[in-house]
């Protein structure tokens, strides 16, 4: 569904493309705008730049005393259950084993396993919430393989991993079609 425009409310076509926040169903009404939505254009330009900038700078690693998903505290009697060889995020067993809370922070991975190898499902988050929708070639054992029609004509490199091999038509890696 379309977002209305920001001044006459019907169904919105065009984008500002200085802020790309502001919405218009024409050239007229974004121009008839303009006095209104400048100062808020610049405004957001300027928040667009701070997030740019805060998403492109690496997290900080977690504290590894500490389960990243739940903050409990390691001990011998409840240990650290898995750690992500690339961004640090540890889990306990209770968050490993949970779909939002043992989903770590890379954006292609889940604790250094490869989402492209993996059957879509809809945790499979950079640990922003953003979902993974690359390329997918799941794993499979016999007979349980998935149907001809799920695949790409032909194989190519993954984008993921690299690897050469039949991946999922895009409309497949969703997680909606497997749920």
């Amino acid at each position: 569904m379309p977002l209305p425009c920001q001044l006459c409310y019907e169904d919105a076509t065009l984008v500002c493309s200085a802020c790309k926040c502001a919405r218009y169903c024409s050239e007229k009404c974004q121009k008839q705008d303009w006095k209104t939505h400048k100062k808020g254009c610049e405004f957001q330009q300027i928040l667009n730049r701070v997030n740019e900038e805060h998403a492109a700078a690496p997290r900080a690693r977690p504290n590894s005393k500490r389960c990243t998903g739940c903050n409990v505290r390691f001990s011998r009697d409840y240990p650290c259950e898995d750690e992500c060889p690339d961004c640090g995020y540890v889990a306990c067993e209770s968050c490993a084993c949970d779909s939002s809370s043992g989903t770590c922070y890379c954006p292609q991975s889940n604790f250094g396993r490869k989402y492209c190898s993996m059957e879509p499902k809809w945790y499979h988050t950079d640990g922003n919430g953003k979902t993974y929708r690359g390329d997918r070639h799941p794993e499979t054992y016999p007979g349980e393989e998935y149907p001809d029609e799920i695949y790409e004509a032909e194989p190519r490199a993954c984008n993921n991993c690299g690897e050469v091999t039949r991946v999922f038509k895009e409309k497949y890696r969703d997680h909606a079609y497997f749920s």
